[in-house]
């Protein structure tokens, strides 16, 4: 099961990481092999431009990440609000599913679409 939290936080680290930074800031948003199976699936979904480079045994032996993709800043910013994503976050919680990215986008689109017409004047 994907851990969004994890997601948003990777997506952040990208979007302030530097060309100096290390991978460091990214392995210390938690648990490494949870950290880096994002980092392959935010690469793998097109959000991040990442390569990671394993052993023949399926060891992680090198990880270069670089910036979010154009893709990646876009959905970033659906995210990106703080009581956006406490209700998007909520509603995946409470869906208890591991949806695909394109179907995450949707979520996140209708889920901004939806909190920002109720600011609306009728």
């Amino acid at each position: 099961m994907r851990d969004y939290v994890l997601m948003r936080q990777v997506l952040a680290a990208a979007v302030a990481h530097g060309p100096d930074d290390g991978i460091a800031d990214f392995f210390s948003l938690g648990d490494s092999r949870a950290v880096e199976a994002e980092l392959a699936r935010l690469s793998s979904d097109g959000l991040l431009e990442a390569t990671l480079s394993y052993d023949s045994f399926g060891c992680l032996t090198g990880c270069d990440v670089g910036s979010l993709t154009d893709e990646g800043a876009v959905f970033f910013r659906l995210v990106e609000n703080a009581d956006v994503w406490r209700i998007v976050h909520s509603t995946l919680k409470a869906a208890d599913v591991d949806i695909s990215y394109p179907l995450l986008k949707e979520v996140c689109e209708e889920i901004v679409k939806r909190y920002v017409m109720k600011f609306i004047p009728e």
